[in-house]
């Protein structure tokens, strides 16, 4: 099918033509004839006696062609389709490509380059798109996933850092574009596109786990204060991580923030920030019983309360452990399982419900809380010579978590200590 382009035809019909078309064709999933007409497309030259524009139809051209191949470039990215994610992104650097969107363009590529097990690759094209531009939270997240990729948790770390910085920046809005430029045609970037790089808090809070998670507790600590000073002075007042992967809400930042603290040897400064989360909390410990049953059922709402409040209690009496306070660890302990027990759902109805994904994630979290707390309290007996009370604490933590290989060597070891000499020991 031939298309004539009427001579006297101005460049804003001709964009509105052909984006409709693209509209189109994007709908009805002819994609590929679009961006092969886009190709093919040579709009007729100016004549001499026409009036002066700003922008002519060769340029709208270049401007859908760049538009449509970045946008076809990013769906490839993110269905996985990585060698054709890869074609598209290339051949969009190389068209009629502002500054701006050449960032965007080269972060992309520097993630699917890194899908495809080509590191080094994407770190050249990730180096240039740290070269320009205002927006560097998207190459700086995708350098840390790189690095983290590589095994290189310092480069990852300080890319990370960087990101939080960059992050805090504001940045001034833009003058209103006259012309019709690449950037009017692109999709904003929501958490589901691979180049969302998140909030201030949001980064803070992946460099801080980020150093928990690689032994370093002391770096985390301080991260943690600093993201819960962030979060509770009402810079961010709302702390919602990106879906994928999954983050923790406000309560679980209190949580990891308190482990950390304990992990440095900031036992005082843990109970400080657990008592801050308990403070918040308490008002829902008449509410625990249906609050569980919501959990089971994943209702929205509060279900994970009573773990929030229990593992508190845990991280308590972990933090008086030490500080050598064995009376105040105990009941901390004591306490976090007695409402552990009390949240224990009494009716194992099956159907749809039992079965619901979220419902399953709680009951496990709820044993493994179950299973430290007694290992953590056992301990404690230990210390204080109470080797009965410890066993008992240690075989029940092995029924309230058998997958736990832990809990079985530590009960087996007690059983051992109080076993009379001379005497073959055996389990019940």
């Amino acid at each position: 099918m031939s298309h004539q382009t009427p001579p006297d035809s101005s460049c804003l019909d001709l964009w509105r033509e052909k984006n409709d078309q693209l509209v189109r064709q994007v709908k009805s999933g002819s994609s590929e004839d679009l961006l092969l007409h886009l190709k093919t497309w040579s709009p007729p030259a100016e004549e001499s006696d026409a009036p002066l524009t700003l922008q002519d139809a060769r340029g709208l051209r270049d401007v859908l062609l760049t538009a449509f191949t970045y946008r076809q470039g990013l769906q490839e990215l993110i269905i996985g389709n990585l060698p054709k994610a890869l074609s598209s992104l290339h051949e969009a650097a190389s068209g009629l490509c502002p500054r701006p969107v050449l960032v965007q363009v080269y972060t992309a590529l520097g993630t699917c380059l890194r899908k495809m097990g080509n590191p080094q690759r994407a770190l050249v094209y990730l180096v240039e798109a740290l070269k320009g531009g205002s927006a560097l939270g998207p190459p700086l997240l995708e350098a840390s996933r790189l690095y983290q990729q590589l095994g290189d948790t310092a480069a990852e770390l300080e890319s990370l850092e960087l990101l939080v910085e960059a992050l805090s920046v504001t940045h001034s809005s833009e003058a209103p574009q006259l012309l019709i430029e690449v950037e009017l045609l692109l999709p904003r970037l929501d958490p589901a596109l691979p180049l969302h790089c998140g909030t201030q808090s949001q980064a803070k809070h992946l460099l801080a786990s980020r150093c928990l998670q690689t032994g370093r507790a002391e770096d985390a600590a301080e991260h943690y204060l600093d993201l819960l000073a962030l979060l509770l002075d009402g810079s961010e007042p709302r702390f919602a991580p990106p879906p994928s992967p999954p983050g923790p809400c406000m309560p679980e930042v209190f949580l990891e923030a308190a482990a950390a603290l304990i992990q440095a040897g900031r036992a005082q400064d843990a109970l400080t920030v657990c008592e801050e989360l308990l403070s918040r909390t308490s008002f829902l410990l008449p509410k625990m019983s249906q609050l569980w049953k919501g959990a089971r059922k994943g209702t929205k709402g509060l279900p994970h309360c009573p773990l929030w409040v229990s593992a508190t209690h845990l991280l308590q009496g972990q933090a008086w452990v030490q500080l050598g306070a064995q009376k105040e660890a105990v009941s901390e302990f004591s306490w976090c399982l007695e409402l552990l027990f009390r949240s224990t759902p009494e009716d194992k109805e099956q159907g749809a419900a039992s079965n619901c994904e979220q419902g399953c994630k709680s009951e496990v979290a709820l044993q493994q809380l179950q299973a430290a707390a007694l290992i953590s309290r056992g301990l404690e007996w230990v210390a204080c010579g109470q080797d009965t009370k410890a066993l008992q604490d240690f075989l029940l933590s092995v029924q309230m978590c058998p997958g736990m290989y832990t809990c079985m060597m530590l009960a087996m070891h007690r059983c051992a200590r109080i076993v009379r000499p001379g005497k073959g020991g055996t389990w019940a």
